[in-house]
């Protein structure tokens, strides 16, 4: 069944062109996103969808038998509402007919044997069974429980709750309509890793259609089948998850390019015999037909890739396998202990992602490890004196009355004009770019801004928290690309599942009592905890490893430093002169570096076995 459908609709501000010609259609069971930059149109769109605002061209067709559901703060009737009874709202024509059936019953026990009643009875009570009336309070309780909601909570008044806990109760409103399109903006937001993957599974079960404005790539490749872009004023559609639209779009790009590439050199062809015989009596002719047949050719915009490339380069150091910071017996928290039994350890190379629900204390162990809030109890010691690079998502350290040029001459002085240009532009931001103000820039704009300063800074060890809130797709793949290219070791706080599979190589998970620590991705973990829980957990305890363990891996890290430094060695003695003119010293500096390498990745399996166990 289709339930929407939208046909080459159009929406200009101040005779600005927003988009145009968007195009595509919604049918049953339909889980798709709408992705693009920030200030593409993409929550205008929706207002066009919804009839709050009216579009400068094209349709949209609905189907008014399909019930459309839009998450906002709106879905709440009554703020004065307790929680349990803005709940019991949608299923006011269940606790009708319950009254009715209770009615019908009690006269039954006045007259048990009257035919009329008795089939009545039977009639209301088979129609309340089919329309759920023996589950609705179960599902009641089943989402606000999923959404974080406690019993005690229930006879709360609405009007009570902050205002991500009103989007959590619209939500759970929102699903127990089951309307049969769900339109979601930012489902996300707000919202605990425990909660947005039972979301998802409950999504990818929903027997509507779901339409969801979102950046949250793994929420999409986990939802969604169906991808509608909007890129360059108008729309694209993609069939598949979130990785196949990132390959289809490569092999459009590169089919559109070909294309282009090929009427170019037609075009060209055409034009070079009429520069050359245009005023050749005998050939003007057939030179005026060529004229002809170029007006006449529909031309090709070239494509462009919407996909930058921010140049980095970060002063890669040579990474210690040393453990570079332990937690050791902390306590964490501000007058009372939010968190207590805190062990881990880090070394060199690693980035450690610090997730968990909202509230378990991960925010407060990062201004721990920072030293701008000391533990209640245990101590971070650090392996040396490291100079932390803190990535400012929010941008408080811009100076929002200084052009990027100032900010960065200013930060560092002794750069002169051309150097300032340089590093700018490994960024993005070209010629007249650096005269903008920062207040103008957009927040992807600011967000290169900080990675950039942040890069001159030449950071020991980097500290993020939420690195990726708020930011539309594009900007969050130039985060990705800069600290997956930073050789060094990074500790970040972060909500944000694809970016956690792609930075982070270990894990510590905190809940409002415990705490685990994993070596590996989120999805690793995941598959380990949460979709195989009867396999045994690594709970960290107050315990210390055994020291012959330790010693072992001390052994190893030394003979695996040895290794790399006579690989690099030899590598260094194949560039001089006296070996590479000699084809046997030659063939014999290569067979020892393969033997090497061999031996080196044998004592690294022997290694991550040990401290795997």
């Amino acid at each position: 069944m289709n339930i929407l459908t939208v046909s080459k609709l159009k929406k200009e501000f101040s005779g600005e062109t927003l988009f145009e010609n968007i195009s595509f259609e919604i049918n049953s069971k339909d889980k798709l996103a709408i992705i693009g930059k920030n200030g593409t149109g993409k929550s205008t769109l929706l207002k066009i969808i919804l009839g709050e605002l009216d579009s400068d061209g094209g349709i949209v067709s609905k189907n008014q038998k399909a019930r459309i559901g839009y998450l906002s703060q709106d879905v709440i009737s009554k703020q004065q509402n307790t929680l349990f009874d803005e709940m019991l709202s949608v299923f006011s024509n269940l606790i009708h007919l319950e009254n009715i059936i209770k009615e019908v019953a009690d006269k039954l026990t006045l007259d048990p044997h009257n035919e009329e009643l008795l089939k009545r009875y039977s009639d209301l009570e088979h129609r309340y069974q089919i329309q759920g009336g023996y589950e609705y309070l179960y599902k009641i309780n089943l989402i606000l429980s999923k959404f974080g909601f406690k019993k005690d909570e229930y006879q709360r008044n609405i009007r009570t709750f902050s205002g991500g806990e009103k989007t959590r109760v619209a939500f759970s409103k929102l699903l127990l309509q089951n309307p049969e399109l769900l339109i979601l903006d930012e489902p996300t937001n707000h919202l605990d890793i425990d909660i947005i993957e039972w979301l998802e599974d409950y999504l990818n079960k929903y027997n509507g259609a779901v339409l969801i404005v979102t950046h949250d790539k793994y929420f999409i490749s986990k939802v969604c089948r169906k991808i509608i872009e909007i890129d360059q004023l108008t729309s694209h559609t993609y069939h598949g998850t979130f990785e196949e639209y990132q390959e289809e779009k490569i092999k459009r790009y590169e089919l559109m390019l070909r294309k282009y590439n090929r009427q170019q050199k037609e075009i060209a062809h055409l034009q070079s015999f009429v520069d050359r015989f245009r005023f050749n009596a005998k050939r003007a002719s057939i030179a005026k037909d060529r004229v002809k047949k170029i007006n006449r050719i529909d031309k090709l915009d070239k494509p462009l890739t919407s996909k930058k490339q921010v140049k980095m380069n970060f002063e890669q150091k040579r990474n210690t396998r040393d453990i570079i910071l332990e937690a050791k017996d902390l306590t964490i928290g501000y007058e009372t202990p939010l968190l207590s039994n805190i062990n881990f350890s880090m070394r060199g190379y690693d980035k450690l992602a610090i997730i968990g629900p909202n509230g378990t204390g991960k925010t407060t162990l990062l201004k721990v490890i920072e030293k701008k809030l000391m533990p209640l109890q245990g101590r971070i010691e650090f392996l040396r004196d490291y100079k932390i690079g803190y990535f400012d998502q929010n941008q408080e350290s811009l100076n929002y009355s200084k052009t990027i040029f100032e900010e960065i001459h200013d930060t560092y002085p002794h750069f002169t004009n051309n150097n300032v240009r340089s590093v700018a532009a490994r960024f993005l931001f070209f010629s007249e770019d650096l005269e903008k103000p920062i207040s103008v820039l957009s927040g992807g704009e600011r967000v290169r801004l900080v990675l950039l300063l942040l890069m001159l800074s030449d950071p020991d060890l980097l500290i993020l928290d939420e690195p990726t809130n708020h930011l539309d797709i594009e900007t969050k793949d130039i985060i990705e690309d800069v600290f997956n290219e930073f050789s060094g070791p990074i500790i970040f706080v972060s909500h944000d599942r694809y970016f956690i599979n792609k930075i982070g190589t270990k894990l510590v998970y905190l809940t409002v009592d415990s705490m685990r620590e994993f070596e590996g991705s989120y999805d690793e973990f995941k598959e380990t905890y949460i979709e195989n829980p009867k396999k045994k957990e690594k709970i960290l305890k107050n315990k210390n490893r055994p020291k012959n363990k330790e010693k072992v891996i001390q052994a190893l890290e030394k003979e695996i430093h040895s290794l790399e430094e006579k690989i690099e060695h030899k590598n260094e003695d194949l560039f001089k002169r006296e070996n590479y003119v000699d084809k046997h010293k030659m063939e014999l500096l290569n067979q020892e570096i393969e033997q090497l390498k061999t031996y080196l990745e044998e004592k690294y399996e022997v290694y991550y076995t040990e401290i795997e166990d």
